[in-house]
């Protein structure tokens, strides 16, 4: 998965236990997923997970590891993984935005997301299966980006593994919960609240003023492909600037 703000990789074991011993759950939401590392846990434990987050990439990342089952999709995403990978770089919208005008990462690797970001569009994929392949790129540029771990800014010198070349791999998608299959939101928090139901409510919303949007507006960009415009030097979408959460503010929150 790929590096992220307030992971609770640590703390799974934990979290699982803690549900567990809560009685007879069958179902979970997590209202704020970021990667879904603990959805993904607890749809491993056999719960049924319904997800929530209002940023796209991270929705994504909810349909991939919790709404799409393995055995829907593995021999297509392998098939995906190896046609990709076979293509040539062609620089585009990512590689002047996150490799010329900043310095996320390198322009070769720039440019096989580009390509392969293009070829996913192109296919007019199913929603579940794209969304695997969405996250396959996402994790690969993950694992060659130049930055500490948050994208509001990139190193000054490049990181040894931003000269790796990119390469994608199959994600780790689970199969279907015993207690059936999990679903993806891409909600305000409040709003999913009042319309999602299950046993148990997992709920870790932001915890400053940062919001995750700011933090992660690479992936929102690659993953709405939507080629916005940008401003200041980590190359923010335009957007960032007024598609807040009252979670980030105390006093709004409050009110």
């Amino acid at each position: 998965m790929i590096k992220y703000l307030g992971s609770k990789r640590k703390l799974l074991p934990l979290i699982v236990e803690t549900i567990r011993r809560t009685g007879e759950t069958r179902s979970v939401i997590d209202l704020f997923s970021g990667t879904s590392r603990v959805g993904h846990a607890l749809k491993a434990a056999g719960y049924r997970v319904s997800t929530n987050d209002h940023n796209a990439y991270a929705a994504t990342l909810a349909r991939c590891y919790i709404q799409t089952d393995r055995d829907d999709v593995i021999r297509d995403v392998e098939h995906l993984v190896d046609e990709f990978n076979a293509l040539p770089g062609q620089g585009g919208y990512f590689t002047e935005t996150f490799c010329r005008e900043s310095r996320f990462f390198q322009p070769k690797n720039g440019a096989r997301v580009d390509a392969i970001r293009e070829a996913i569009a192109a296919k007019g994929l199913p929603p579940e299966l794209e969304a695997v392949m969405l996250v396959s790129l996402m994790e690969a540029a993950d694992r060659v980006d130049s930055t500490t771990g948050v994208q509001m800014a990139y190193l000054k010198s490049w990181a040894a593994r931003a000269s790796n070349d990119l390469q994608l791999r199959v994600p780790n998608v689970l199969p279907r919960a015993r207690h059936g299959k999990g679903r993806a939101h891409c909600l305000d928090a409040l709003d999913a609240a009042k319309l999602l139901v299950a046993d148990v409510v997992y709920i870790d919303p932001p915890y400053n003023q940062h919001s995750y949007l700011g933090n992660y507006h690479v992936w929102e960009s690659l993953v709405r492909w939507d080629k916005p415009p940008v401003y200041g030097i980590a190359c923010k979408r335009i957007d960032c600037k007024d598609r807040r959460s009252i979670f980030n503010s105390k006093p709004r929150f409050a009110t």
